[in-house]
C-alpha cells in the first residue's frame, strides 16, 4: 500500500529514542524530519547517523517546527504529559513512551486536548509480535469459552552485583511513576488486556510491593525508592480475575509465565524473548478431557518490539485509524496501575470506578 509520508520528529535520543529514530529512518512511509535532545551532541550525532532533516537542543524548538506532523516523546514520565500537551496545542500527533503517565488524570488531560489528532502509547510493543496476533485470533474465535483468569508471573533472579547502577529515572518514583511494576507491568497489562479485546472492567485491586532485599540494598544509589517486586489480585466484572506478579533482583529462580484461562480452554503464552517459541492451547472435551494443540510456533522477528508501535502510529496518522493502544486503552491501563500503587501504599484494597475512573 502506498502511503503519504508522515513527517515525524523524535524528542529524546537515548536508548529508546534511538530505536524510534532508526525505525523512522527505515520506513518507506515515514520521513525523519527532526530529532531533539537536551544533550545537543546526542541530537547532532543521531541526526547524522540516521539522516534526520534537522536537530534541536530543545524539545520546544522541535515542537514549534511547522514541518513536523507527528512527534515521538521518548523522555522521562514526569515531564512527558506536559510536553505532549504542548505538541497537541501545536497541532501535532503524539506517540508517548512508557510508563504511560504519572497518574490517570494526565491521560484525561490528553483526552480533553486531543481534538482530531492521533495519540498513541508504546505499551503495545509486544502485541506486534507474530505469536500475539495468532493468540488474539484464537481468543476472538471463542475457543477459550468464558474468560476466568488472566495470569502474569515474571520473576528475574539477582545475577550478582551490577557493573553500574541503573539510571536515575529508573529508580526514583517521582521521575518514573514507579519501578518494575510501572516499567514492565504496563507491558504485561497491555498484552493481556489487548489479546482479550480490552473487555476487562476492573472493580477492585489489592496489591503489595517491596524494594531491594537488605543484603543487596546498595545495588541502587542512595535515595532510590522504586519497587523491585510487586504482586496484585485484580477482581473484574463478569467474574474474571487478573493475578499479577513481577520482580527483579529476586531471591528466587527465574519464572516467565503469561496465561489466559477460560471455561473451555486456556492459552500458555510467552510475551518476551527468546524469539523462538511455542504458544500452546489446552481445550476441554466432555468425553476425553483436556487436549493440547499448538496455536503458533516459530522464530518471530523480534525487531517488531522496537519498531511496531512507531509504525502502527505512523499508519494511524496516515490512514486516520485508531492505534493499537490509544487514549481509551491507556486510561484503563493507567487506572489499574494507579490502583495497584495506591493499594500497596495504603495496605488495603482499592475500588475502581465503573467507567475506569480514578481509584476511590
Amino acid at each position: 500500500m502506498s502511503l503519504k509520508k508522515v513527517k515525524i520528529g523524535v524528542v529524546g535520543c537515548g536508548v529508546i529514542g534511538k530505536q524510534h529514530i532508526k525505525a523512522a529512518s527505515e520506513a518507506e512511509w515515514i520521513e525523519l524530519a527532526a530529532v531533539a535532545d537536551a544533550n545537543t551532541e546526542a541530537a547532532r550525532l543521531a541526526a547524522d547517523q540516521f539522516g534526520a532533516g534537522r536537530w534541536y537542543g530543545e524539545a520546544a524548538a522541535l515542537l514549534a517546527d511547522a514541518s513536523v506532523e507527528a512527534v515521538v516523546l521518548a523522555v522521562p514520565t514526569h515531564i512527558r504529559t506536559e510536553m505532549a500537551l504542548q505538541a497537541l496545542a501545536a497541532g501535532k500527533h503524539v506517540l508517548l513512551e512508557k510508563p504511560l503517565a504519572m497518574r490517570a488524570d494526565e491521560i484525561r488531560r490528553l483526552m480533553a486536548a486531543r481534538g482530531d489528532r492521533t495519540v498513541a502509547f508504546c505499551s503495545s510493543r509486544f502485541r506486534f509480535l507474530e505469536h500475539a496476533e495468532a493468540a488474539r485470533r484464537w481468543i476472538a474465535e471463542g475457543r477459550l469459552g468464558e474468560l476466568r483468569v488472566l495470569r502474569c508471573r515474571v520473576n528475574e533472579p539477582a545475577a550478582g552485583r551490577p557493573a553500574s547502577p541503573p539510571p536515575t529515572w529508573r529508580v526514583h518514583t517521582s521521575i518514573n511513576g514507579g519501578g518494575i511494576v510501572a516499567n514492565w507491568g504496563i507491558y504485561d497489562l497491555d498484552y493481556l488486556l489487548g489479546l482479550t479485546g480490552w473487555k476487562l472492567q476492573p472493580e477492585w485491586i489489592i496489591a503489595r510491593m517491596w524494594g531491594l532485599a537488605p543484603s543487596i540494598s546498595d545495588y541502587f544509589p542512595p535515595g532510590s525508592d522504586s519497587e523491585t517486586y510487586g504482586t496484585a489480585y485484580i477482581q473484574c466484572a463478569d467474574n474474571i480475575v487478573l493475578t499479577y506478579e513481577r520482580g527483579e533482583f529476586m531471591a528466587a529462580p527465574q519464572e516467565r509465565t503469561w496465561q489466559i484461562i477460560g471455561s473451555e480452554g486456556s492459552l500458555s503464552l510467552h510475551m518476551t524473548w527468546p524469539s523462538e517459541k511455542t504458544i500452546a492451547a489446552a481445550s476441554l472435551h466432555a468425553e476425553t478431557g483436556v487436549s493440547s494443540s499448538v496455536v503458533w510456533e516459530g522464530n518471530e522477528d523480534s525487531s517488531w518490539i522496537d519498531k511496531g508501535a512507531l509504525l502502527d502510529f505512523a499508519r494511524s496518522v496516515a490512514e486516520g485509524k485508531e492505534p493499537a493502544t490509544g487514549l481509551a486503552e491507556a486510561l484503563k491501563l493507567q487506572t489499574i496501575m494507579d490502583a495497584m500503587y495506591d493499594s500497596a501504599r495504603q495496605g488495603a484494597p482499592v475500588a475502581i470506578g465503573a467507567e475506569g475512573g480514578e481509584p476511590r
